[in-house]
């Protein structure tokens, strides 16, 4: 049985062999990568944008923006999400936190009723601002327990 392996270079008299282009071309699998979970955090206020992009526990990017109220175009957040989508060759959760008032069509990431938009490169979650996330009830009186309630936060290896 013979393959074929394609033409033969010749450089200053040494043979070279050529890989064929069928080889070359072909895309690089991401079957059994594990693929990472993004958050994108953005805090729209009068003042400024904040954005905190995290990958787990692990925070990749802090920025801070100018306002939406200086944007002059609208599709600039969308724009920059689906970059940094396209960067990091995955798909973004991202967490609009806004007051209620202001979600209907915030940063174009929302429609006319607050609802998140979804893209091929992003799922947006509004999140109320106002709104506080339940501490759950302590037991006191025993010593203090915050490394061990640290230690329940870390996900477990197996």
């Amino acid at each position: 049985m013979t393959i074929e392996t394609g033409p033969r270079l010749v450089l200053h008299g040494l043979r070279r062999k050529t890989r064929s282009r069928s080889r070359r071309a072909a895309p690089r699998s991401t079957a059994g990568r594990m693929q990472m979970t993004y958050t994108v955090v953005l805090i729209p206020s009068a003042a400024r944008t904040r954005v905190l992009v995290t990958a787990g526990a692990d925070e990749l990017l802090r920025a801070l923006l100018p306002p939406p109220s200086q944007l002059q175009y609208e599709t600039a957040a969308i724009t920059f999400l689906e970059s940094l989508a396209l960067w990091l060759n995955s798909k973004l959760h991202v967490v609009l936190s806004v007051e209620a008032k202001e979600a209907g069509n915030c940063l174009g990431l929302t429609d006319e009723l607050g609802v998140g938009v979804h893209s091929l490169f992003f799922d947006v979650e509004v999140r109320d601002r106002g709104a506080r996330r339940r501490r759950g009830q302590r037991i006191r009186g025993v010593g203090d327990f915050s490394d061990l309630r640290q230690l329940c936060l870390v996900p477990d290896g197996n």
